[in-house]
Parts: C-alpha cells; sequence; structure tokens
C-alpha cells in the first residue's frame, strides 16, 4: 500500500456507479434463481445475499466522498429521505396492489414500522420482511443516516493508528457474535440467527463504518498498490471456491462468518476501483451505459422481487434446460426495464421535488 498528496476530488466516482449494478444483480440472482432451475443451484443463488453487503459499504464510502462538513445533518437527512422514501413508498403500494397474496402482512404496527423504515428494528420476519420484503435492508440504512453526521466527524478526527484499530475491533465484533450467539442464544433457531446476524441494524453498522474509514483514507490520499481488475479477480476467485464447495456439500459454509470476509472483500474492490478512477483509468464500470444501469439499481433492487411474485403466479418454471434459461433472462430482462421506467419516472422527479422543498 502506498500513499500520495490529495488530489483534485470529484464529486462522484462513475466507476462505482457502473458496479452497483452488477451487485443489485447478484441480489436478483438470489431471490429468482431457485425458482427456474431448482434446488442444485441453491449455493449459487444463496450466495448472491454478498451483494447486500457491498451495498452497506458503499454507502458508508459514497456518503463520506461527498461528506462536506459545512452541511447540517437536518439537510443531510432530508436528502436521503428524498433519495429513498419515494421509491419505498411505491413498491409498497405495488406490493399491495399486484403480489397481496404472496407477501407478509406485518398488522397495524408492523405496517407503521415498514411505512417509516423502522421494521429491521423487530425481530419477527412478518415484519422485517413484510410488503416489499427487500426494504429491511433500507431500515438499516436509515438508521445508519442518522448516526453519520457523528461517525463521520469523530472517525475524521482519529489518526491512522486509530481508524486502523477500529476496524480491527469491528472485525473482531462481527465474528465474534455470531459465534456467542449460535453456542448460547439460539443454535437451531434459523428466524432468531437471521434477524440477530442478517437484518438488525446494529449488526450491518460494522459495514457501514468500513466504508466510511475506507473512503477518508482515499479522500486523504491513500492509495492501494493494487489495481481494480486485480481486486475483482481476487473477489471472483475466493467467490469461486467458495461455490464450489458449496456446491459439493450442498449449503454455504457458516454464513455470518462469510459475509465478514465479503465485507473486506468488497471494501477492497470499492477502494481499488475508486483509485482507479481517480488516478484517469476509466474503464467499462465508468462508461455510459454501464453508469445508467448503476444510476437504476435502486429501484431494481427494490422491484425485482415484486415482478419475481407477480410472475410466479403466471409463469410456470416447467420446461427443459433451455427453456428456463430463456425464461429467467426475460424475467431478468423485464426487472431491468420496471427498474428503469421507476428511476426515471419516480425515483428522480419525486428526488428532485423534495429536495427544493424542504
Amino acid at each position: 500500500m502506498v500513499a500520495s498528496t490529495p488530489t483534485r476530488r470529484p464529486s462522484r466516482l462513475d466507476a462505482l456507479t457502473g458496479l452497483r449494478f452488477w451487485f443489485a444483480f447478484l441480489v436478483v440472482v438470489h431471490h429468482s434463481l431457485q425458482h427456474w432451475f431448482g434446488n442444485r443451484v441453491y449455493p449459487v443463488a444463496d450466495f448472491g445475499y454478498i451483494g447486500v453487503d457491498f451495498f452497506f459499504v458503499l454507502s458508508g464510502f459514497v456518503l463520506t466522498w461527498s461528506w462536506r462538513p459545512e452541511v447540517s445533518a437536518g439537510r443531510f437527512w432530508w436528502n436521503r429521505v428524498a433519495r429513498i422514501w419515494p421509491l419505498h413508498l411505491t413498491t409498497l403500494v405495488l406490493a399491495v396492489v399486484f403480489v397481496a397474496d404472496q407477501i407478509n402482512h406485518p398488522g397495524v404496527l408492523g405496517t407503521v414500522a415498514n411505512l417509516l423504515l423502522l421494521q429491521a428494528w423487530v425481530p419477527s420476519d412478518k415484519v422485517y420482511f413484510g410488503y416489499n420484503a427487500v426494504a429491511w435492508s433500507l431500515s438499516c440504512e436509515v438508521f445508519f443516516y442518522l448516526a453519520f453526521p457523528w461517525l463521520v466527524k469523530a472517525i475524521a478526527v482519529m489518526s491512522t493508528q486509530r481508524r486502523r484499530a477500529l476496524i480491527g475491533a469491528v472485525i473482531g465484533l462481527l465474528l465474534l457474535y455470531p459465534g456467542v450467539f449460535s453456542l448460547t442464544i439460539a443454535p437451531h433457531d434459523f428466524s432468531g440467527w437471521e434477524w440477530t446476524t442478517y437484518v438488525a441494524p446494529l449488526w450491518r453498522l460494522g459495514e457501514f463504518v468500513v466504508g466510511i474509514v475506507a473512503a477518508l483514507a482515499v479522500r486523504d490520499g491513500w492509495r492501494p498498490r493494487m489495481r481494480g481488475w486485480q481486486a475483482l479477480v481476487v473477489a471472483c476467485t475466493l467467490a469461486g471456491g467458495l461455490l464450489a464447495d458449496g456446491m459439493m456439500r450442498g449449503s454455504l459454509r457458516n454464513r455470518p462468518l462469510v459475509e465478514v470476509a465479503g465485507m473486506l472483500v468488497v471494501a477492497l474492490v470499492i477502494v481499488c476501483i475508486a483509485a482507479d478512477e481517480l488516478d484517469g483509468r476509466r474503464r467499462l464500470l465508468a462508461s455510459r451505459p454501464m453508469v445508467a444501469l448503476g444510476a437504476a439499481s435502486y429501484a431494481l433492487y427494490l422491484c425485482h422481487a415484486l415482478l419475481y411474485g407477480w410472475l410466479v403466479a403466471r409463469w410456470s418454471s416447467t420446461g427443459d434446460g433451455m427453456m428456463r434459461v430463456v425464461g429467467w433472462s426475460a424475467y431478468v430482462a423485464l426487472a431491468v426495464g420496471l427498474a428503469f421506467a421507476l428511476h426515471h419516472l419516480v425515483e428522480v422527479p419525486c428526488e428532485r421535488w423534495l429536495r427544493h422543498r424542504r
């Protein structure tokens, strides 16, 4: 690893925007692949949850990258509401209208929690997976947004040594916590395990903090020796080994521990690709088509499960191998098309309107 003097900082890193699409695609795979190809692809499909790790680390990175101390906490929070809430409300309504028979109905209090994006704090899958199930991660993001103005200021004044110690503490807690939980509290309770080490915002906060530290290091002029493509090769190699093991065993190994490793790998990928762009090495990820796909990735994340649920009731997954490939590919194409429509017709205009009416 090397350090260099800080350079002029662009407000946006297009390559990271392009990268967002591929990790959103991983989540699409996670939720849909088994319907078309059966349980034999379970390890491949299940591995898609790493996409959520990426978005939590990326959230800390990009918010810190664009952070300006003179922007008030109130302005920051309102901008985040404008960014995420209109599309969340839209997809919640779409869930009620189009897939009402396939969603969790969490009751009055659960509905309020979902509307206000507080559902991830409730240890009940009917609540945190209520209506549009993937919106649980937005509930974590809201918690991160509330904490961000204080977190970033506290971490920004830390020395390099203290930031490294902070990362070590995050890794240590995330490694220790699932082990203690699995041995003492609920070794056979999947729902409890799922909430405590997957959904709970406090569990996910570590990934957000890692993103903040990484962005501050790059803002301060630090650069990794590794190039972006090399980091991607490392990530794909590790993922390939994990998937090969999972295919032989029929399932992936300890999921919370895999997520800790995934957090570090995606952080490496984010930092290396950001450094490439800052050093003038713009490649495919920063191309106009990839940036357009990445910009619509939030809409893709929120709408793909609803479209999948709607299609499941109307589109059989039977047929030979080629027909299954065609069917799944058509679903992905429809999901991307719907995401673009929601992005341009709801997300962008609503965010613009709300930002000017604080």
